[in-house]
């Protein structure tokens, strides 16, 4: 097999490639996952649509408030100015929309550091896996070839066509459960054929 057939080697053809092609990649030294930011962009921009729609809500809460606290004659048994006073409602209705709101953030948060804030390199026989969070950095290395690691591969044509792929490595500890080491952010698999390569190169 020529030159220009080793380089057309894809990733996912790699335990049945040959030796040849097998040690051409084993050297590669180090390799970069090139994540896909169209995922987190669009996350962003559907939080932001999201809270464009949400805060001009708080009226409509405010007056669901005050027709709640109508309906079971608050107003009545009580009889305090506070309770008729719109402002108490339009303050309660900000809280809870701003709550709400608050909520989503966390989970847009946690969405962006699985998918944008982590960095996943080869280096020669490891992985290194870096995430950054408000405290600094975390990274993480291992053998990849180590006994016991599952590499999961989310694919597809699906996946493959709209940047949706994913790693996740996990330890198998028993058959009920696996712990998580790292799970990769959106990729390509067509701009990421070294890396993938290096990481299901042949022990």
């Amino acid at each position: 097999m020529n030159k220009s057939d080793t380089s057309k080697s894809v990733w996912w053809n790699w335990e049945n490639s040959e030796t040849e092609i097998r040690s051409s990649f084993s050297r590669i030294k180090k390799s970069k996952l090139k994540i896909n930011y169209i995922p987190p962009v669009l996350a962003i921009a559907a939080y932001g649509v999201f809270l464009s729609y949400l805060f001009p809500f708080r009226a409509t809460v405010s007056l669901w408030v005050f027709k709640f606290v109508e309906l079971l004659q608050i107003t009545k048994v009580l009889k305090l100015s506070l309770l008729t006073d719109k402002r108490l409602y339009d303050y309660t209705a900000l809280f809870v929309i701003s709550y709400i709101a608050f909520a989503f953030f966390l989970d847009l948060i946690r969405f962006l550091k699985k998918n944008l804030f982590q960095t996943f390199i080869t280096e020669e026989n490891r992985l290194a896996v870096t995430k950054w969070g408000f405290l600094g950095k975390e990274t993480i290395r291992w053998n990849p070839d180590q006994t016991g690691l599952q590499i999961h591969h989310k694919s597809g044509w699906f996946r493959s066509l709209l940047g949706l792929e994913k790693l996740s490595f996990r330890i198998h500890i028993n058959e009920a459960e696996n712990s998580v080491l790292a799970e990769s952010p959106y990729f390509f698999s067509k701009s990421n054929s070294d890396f993938l390569s290096s990481v299901f190169r042949s022990v």
